[in-house]
């Protein structure tokens, strides 16, 4: 009998091989349209971070360094330098706002793991958009499977430093046209830099958090790297990693179950609200409430404000954040901007609501528990909003299910409108090209994305007078 580890490198050697042969041709549509929404998205959150100002000084810092005009770093203009440098830059930005793609089945952020580097990668090779949309999918199937295949010992460990270098790397090894064998030499080197990423992170507002997806761009790209000089990662290292060191179950046919069948991508969500996704629900119910409670009383009227939730987000609690990101994972916060500013939006999470009266006064009122039943996916993660008035009177508000994953899934438009709101007042012409690409125009299918970026940066002709 064949043991668990060998059953993972078994997995793990058939999943690249299903990758390496995969076309363009042979992924279906509708994926490879999924994928061009996932890179728009992704693109505009990494934008819509550049005046952030620690993103803004690392860019600087890295641009001011004589390395070669490979890739963009996208802060405005076409600066450029070398291909791994640019993946770091962008990925340092890419979560600052938490408005990036997620995956929904499993805590595992695929598109933030595989567009960066893929970016950069296909910006330097000039690569067809057909076959950058091609590395996408399959990155993002090779690393939500590998999600998918453990179960964690227990919740203290984000996803980034779990799956980004594996992520990255395989995004960078299928744009470069690797076989299966190359493919699984680096994410086999990628998972075992994997980084602890400890969950407490989120909700203290550490902001070394945001550079978790940093590390495994650059680990992921170096990885491919060294795999071409034959300094190889072995299959069996996911067990190694995943089983051995950090203790995880182990589920083996999860690695290649329905390969080809369904893919990963299409159970993507879409943020609106510029959280954590685990609080997405509370903040939902929490703006669903809000014209009626104003209808009949004021926000100082408030004398408590009870959250039922799901056991991912009822450890997100924080009464006083002390930076955006603290903000971002913090139920408190989450729920007394909403019911402040009446959105979820990146306004309810800027610096200024940090010390924003009327929302530090309520973040103190709101109380966590957890929901006494549990539901069963796409319910798993619901909010229970009960606002207490101070004559006794309540009001209440339930979401089951945020909107934006796929069974409440957003148009393409909103992801236009993202485009539009974060990235046109860098790119005045980025929400026209991604209109395109999201909608896998000819024109753009066999265009090379460095040609694509080109029509990016393009600034509009002034009118003439």
């Amino acid at each position: 009998m064949r043991s668990e580890r060998d059953r993972v490198a078994d997995g793990i050697v058939r999943l690249c091989e299903w990758a390496a042969a995969a076309t363009p041709g042979s992924i279906p549509r509708d994926v490879l349209a999924r994928g061009a929404r996932v890179l728009a998205d992704d693109l505009s959150a990494i934008i819509g971070a550049r005046d952030e100002p620690e993103v803004a000084a690392f860019h600087e810092r890295v641009l001011a360094q004589p390395r070669p005009a490979e890739a963009t770093v996208f802060r405005g203009g076409r600066r450029r330098t070398d291909r791994v440098s640019a993946a770091v830059a962008n990925a340092v930005a890419a979560d600052w706002l938490e408005l990036d793609e997620g995956y929904r089945n499993v805590p595992c952020h695929a598109g933030l793991y595989v567009v960066p580097a893929l970016l950069a990668e296909a910006e330097a090779r000039n690569l067809p958009l057909e076959h950058m949309l091609r590395a996408l999918v399959l990155a993002y199937e090779i690393v939500t499977r590998v999600a998918r295949a453990w179960t964690p010992r227990a919740q203290v460990m984000q996803s980034h430093g779990r799956y980004s270098a594996v992520g990255a790397a395989a995004a960078v090894a299928l744009a470069r046209g690797a076989d299966a064998s190359r493919l699984a030499a680096a994410i086999g080197t990628a998972v075992t830099l994997t980084g602890p990423s400890p969950r407490n992170h989120l909700a203290e507002g550490i902001l070394s958090r945001n550079v978790w997806p940093a590390a495994g761009a650059w680990s992921g790209s170096m990885a491919v790297e060294w795999a071409e000089c034959g300094i190889a990662g072995s299959p069996g290292a996911f067990h190694d990693a995943y089983s051995t060191v950090l203790g995880g179950q182990a589920h083996p046919e999860r690695l290649v179950a329905d390969l080809g069948g369904h893919y990963a991508v299409l159970d993507g969500y879409t943020k609106i609200y510029a959280c954590c996704q685990h609080l997405h629900s509370a903040v939902e119910a929490t703006v669903a409430l809000r014209p009626g409670l104003l209808a009949r009383a004021a926000l100082e009227d408030i004398a408590a404000i009870h959250v039922e939730t799901h056991p991912l987000a009822v450890v997100l609690v924080n009464d006083r954040p002390g930076t955006t990101l603290g903000a971002k994972f913090s139920m408190n916060h989450a729920v007394a901007a909403a019911l402040v500013t009446g959105t979820g939006g990146a306004e309810s999470f800027t610096a200024a609501t940090l010390a924003e009266p009327a929302i530090d006064r309520l973040r103190g009122r709101v109380k966590v528990s957890l929901r006494e039943t549990e539901l069963p996916p796409p319910n798993d993660r619901p909010a229970r909003v009960v606002v207490e008035l101070r004559d006794g009177a309540t009001l209440e508000s339930e979401c089951l299910s945020a909107v934006g994953g796929p069974d409440r899934p957003l148009p393409p438009q909103v992801v236009f409108d993202k485009a539009a709101l974060l990235a046109a007042p860098a790119y005045p012409a980025i929400r026209p090209v991604l209109e395109t690409v999201v909608r896998l125009a000819p024109g753009r299918m066999g265009a090379g994305w460095a040609d694509i970026v080109n029509d990016i940066c393009r600034q509009p002709k002034e009118n003439a007078t």
